[in-house]
């Protein structure tokens, strides 16, 4: 059915995908207020909104899948871990685990969070490296679990901006944190950090997206590490995906 509507979408006029795209995300507004993470993002899963379980009974999008997207971060990533050496990770988010199971073999410790029951029950059950745990856990109304690196990729762009910043001051328990979000490109002007109801949509749509070294956030001690384009397809919202090394208390 996805792949249905991929292809309906690409034969479809431009003006009326940006009013579909725009109903869309009204409907997600009104119907995600005053839910809670866990309702949200449970739904997201079981409806596959980010994509067709296939394999996995989990899916967390073509963030997670894309071989063009997903590599290069990996291979940045195994490198600041092995640079870093013995570290305990925290992926905050960690969704269907397909792309931090590439790196829980460069962490003395990795503890994956997500706030959906089901999948961190799945991935539990199926746990096999005993470095490797899950917790299930809301990061916006509770404190994750310790360590010296977080991951948190692609999670704040689902979120409202005061959710985000909510977890912030949470991230000063890392030493350093590598925080991957989706970013517009091509297309100008860009409005920074237009705020949105939680849910499956990011701001691209809107041409915008977190940046976290402007307000609301102001962080400082961002240093950009990679970028690569997104290749979803996307012709209305091309995008590009960065990543970024963060000191939460400097160097």
């Amino acid at each position: 059915m996805q792949r249905f509507a991929q292809r309906l979408r690409a034969l479809l006029p431009s003006f009326l995908l940006l009013r579909y795209a725009e109903l869309w995300r009204r409907r997600e507004a009104r119907r995600n207020a005053g839910r809670t993470p866990t309702e949200v993002f449970s739904e997201i899963y079981r409806r596959g909104i980010w994509g067709e379980s296939g394999v996995r009974p989990f899916n967390s999008g073509a963030g997670s899948t894309d071989r063009s997207v997903v590599s290069p971060y990996i291979e940045r990533l195994r490198s600041e871990l092995r640079q870093l050496g013995g570290v305990r990770v925290v992926d905050l988010g960690c969704g269907d685990y397909s792309v931090s199971e590439q790196l829980a073999g460069y962490c003395t410790e990795y503890v994956g969070v997500d706030v959906v029951p089901e999948l961190i029950s799945h991935l539990q059950a199926n746990r096999s490296d005993p470095r490797v745990r899950f917790v299930c856990m809301d990061i916006v109304e509770e404190d994750p679990p310790s360590g010296d690196v977080c991951l948190i990729r692609q999670v704040l762009q689902h979120l409202s901006n005061e959710q985000i910043l909510r977890i912030l001051p949470k991230l000063n328990r890392y030493r350093t944190v590598f925080v991957t979000e989706h970013y517009p490109a091509g297309r100008a002007p860009v409005t920074c950090n237009i705020d949105k109801v939680q849910g499956a949509s990011t701001r691209i749509y809107q041409n915008s997206g977190v940046y976290l070294d402007r307000p609301p956030f102001s962080c400082s001690g961002l240093e950009l590490l990679l970028e690569v384009p997104d290749n979803s397809g996307n012709r209305l919202h091309p995008g590009v995906l960065r990543t970024f090394r963060y000191r939460p208390g400097g160097p």
